[in-house]
């Protein structure tokens, strides 16, 4: 690409205080793309979608609709790491749009602030970025390593797909962007039941032990498939099914030993950006990825 497209970036909250790493290693791969990622000091917390709008919708789709606002002061589509961001965003966008009495409700609050939302700002995930925007084709030009050796299970979760005429993804039950892009790097896209399972993580504050089951039959499905790693998008889904692995493996008394990838290691993986990788094993992963590199063919640390 001649010239590089430009997106305003959300960085929210999770990935950039717990997971860095999500969003260094992204910005890596979108270089090589042709992508650069700009951020507003005026972004605040998206508010999360899953407690906040039962407490308070008014002020979570206020705090929404302002970031959107903020985002279509900059005149470039925004795209956000974070599911949740995403799936806030991209919620409160469509809300707007559709309804007048809300959107007028709405920009007589923003405008103590000077700002004022439309709903027709364009609200992105990843996977609209490199499906849809950088496309497939221009991925597969970027592999030196395709990772042939390798059985992926792509994890969606729930706030990346649904609503359809919010999120504007491809399909609600069986989505296919993710698993187009595994494929591009030469991985073998892993097959496995009930694929848009929750990980289980919202139900963590209310009830562990539950929470933990959701999670251990899902790890379960996955391992059946035969996947080498589990690829997300979504951090709340990472820290569910990596850092509680430990904990979920107990309740099980099953040990699944599946490390957990962002899409954009996997993309970093195949695209000869494998020390990045690297170090984030040193500190980000407590399942290891050392057999997962060796079969990469990048060597374990």
């Amino acid at each position: 690409m001649s010239k590089a497209r430009t997106y305003t970036y959300f960085p929210g909250c999770m990935i950039p205080y717990r997971l860095p790493h999500f969003e260094l290693t992204m910005r890596e791969v979108l270089k090589k793309l042709g992508v650069e990622l700009e951020t507003s000091p005026d972004h605040s917390c998206c508010p999360e979608p899953t407690t906040f709008t039962g407490v308070d919708f008014e002020a979570w789709v206020t705090i929404a609709a302002r970031n959107v606002a903020v985002s279509e002061s900059t005149g470039n589509d925004t795209v956000a790491m974070c599911s949740g961001c995403f799936h806030t965003l991209a919620v409160a966008n469509h809300m707007v749009h559709e309804d007048q009495e809300l959107r007028e409700r709405i920009n007589k609050r923003l405008k103590k602030s000077g700002l004022e939302v439309t709903g027709d700002h364009s609200v992105k995930n990843l996977l609209h970025v490199l499906h849809n925007d950088i496309g497939i084709e221009a991925i597969q030009k970027q592999v030196t390593n395709p990772l042939k050796q390798l059985k992926i299970a792509p994890h969606y979760g729930c706030h990346l797909v649904r609503p359809l005429e919010a999120t504007n993804m491809d399909h609600a039950e069986n989505p296919q962007w993710m698993d187009a892009i595994i494929r591009a790097t030469g991985a073998e896209v892993a097959e496995f039941e009930n694929k848009m399972a929750c990980c289980g993580a919202p139900i963590m504050p209310a009830d562990e032990q539950k929470s933990l089951t959701v999670t251990s039959k899902h790890l379960k499905h996955i391992k059946a498939s035969g996947a080498d790693a589990i690829v997300v998008l979504c951090p709340t889904c990472y820290t569910q099914m990596e850092t509680q692995q430990g904990k979920v493996e107990a309740i099980a008394e099953t040990e699944f030993n599946l490390p957990v990838l962002s899409l954009g290691e996997l993309l970093a993986l195949s695209m000869g950006l494998s020390e990045i990788v690297t170090e984030n094993q040193r500190r980000y992963h407590r399942v290891k990825l050392t057999e997962l590199l060796e079969k990469a063919g990048v060597g374990g640390a």
